[in-house]
């Protein structure tokens, strides 16, 4: 860029120029102060001592329903999105717990089955995750609850036992810090028919009601279900909290009423969008900055976000975000 600098007004009026210095006169110029140099700081290296697994040219590629997508470009030898929940494991002290539940579950049930979630609370900060199992015409035998019991007991001891066949499309088993760090107990979460429940031993409690929507033909209806909340006051909120315009170039979404909180996923967005989520709910840098590292490893793949909401502080905020891939 050409620096331009302006004429003294009052050269050529009896005034020496700037720089023109009369002969014998000696001339101390003063040290500028000098301004402290700025350094971007380096983006802090992945806590993973493991090293990331790279896409072969048998992988297949799920959103958070487990429905396939082809990946958005070339992918052969970039990284799984795997990457993202095994840091995830390393930021909580429990990389070799998470690896062997990973391992568990593609010993127990195979390669590109499974749905991976981390979820995080805003107000602790804590970090859980969530292992999804679909089997939509009930046609696997070892996607059952005694299997996955079975699968997942070297891991965590799940406490869940259905009191007769149940037309499920889903279960999943959400893993807190504390019960992959001790093989605690946990239960099991059952989707049918567009709700939710927990089950813990043999008792059901009501989770949430959920619908899906293309965004770009049934926008009406997305509008009308996120105004419907009993947390979202029209006359105080901004839409743009639940529905931020980087998120809402996405595949689907998902509008959820759940007992404490409502909660809205956008599933199918690229990398860049997920960097963004991820930086704008204060998720650990770390886990942000793999994203814009690796980048072009990462280019190739689609993610799901999601965020649960209520009026804690009287108005309309996240209080849980989670992310999802496949594995």
């Amino acid at each position: 860029m050409a620096l331009h600098q302006r004429a003294d007004p009052e050269q050529g009026l009896g005034r020496r120029a700037p720089g023109v210095v009369d002969p014998g006169v000696v001339v101390t110029v003063a040290a500028r102060p000098s301004l402290p140099t700025v350094q971007g700081s380096a983006p802090p290296a992945p806590r993973a001592r493991t090293s990331f697994e790279r896409v072969g040219p048998e992988d297949q590629f799920h959103d958070y329903v487990l429905g396939a997508y082809t990946p958005v470009a070339p992918a052969e030898g970039k990284l799984r999105s795997l990457a993202l929940l095994v840091e995830s494991f390393a930021l909580a002290g429990l990389e070799e717990e998470g690896l062997r539940l990973v391992r568990c579950v593609r010993e127990g049930l195979g390669a590109f089955r499974t749905v991976w979630g981390v979820k995080r609370v805003h107000a602790t900060e804590a970090m859980a995750w969530e292992l999804y199992f679909y089997d939509w015409e009930r046609a696997h035998a070892d996607v059952s609850l005694p299997r996955l019991r079975e699968i997942l007991a070297p891991s965590v001891d799940v406490d869940a036992r259905e009191p007769f066949p149940l037309p499920w499309h889903m279960v999943s088993i959400e893993v807190s810090s504390e019960a992959l760090a001790q093989r605690g107990r946990v239960a099991a979460h059952v989707y049918i028919d567009m709700r939710s429940y927990e089950l813990s031993g043999d008792k059901f409690t009501f989770e949430n009601v959920y619908t899906f929507h293309d965004p770009r033909t049934e926008v009406d209806m997305i509008l009308h279900r996120l105004r419907s909340s009993v947390h979202f006051d029209p006359d105080r909120d901004g839409l743009a909290t639940l529905m931020p315009p980087p998120l809402r170039r996405c595949g689907k979404m998902c509008v959820a009423n759940k007992r404490a909180s409502d909660a809205v996923y956008f599933s199918r967005i690229r990398t860049p969008a997920l960097t963004w989520f991820l930086r704008t709910h204060g998720w650990p840098e770390a886990l942000a900055s793999l994203t814009t590292t690796q980048a072009a490893a990462l280019d190739h793949l689609l993610w799901d976000v999601g965020l649960d909401f209520d009026r804690a502080g009287g108005v309309v905020s996240p209080r849980k975000t989670g992310i999802y891939g496949s594995f």
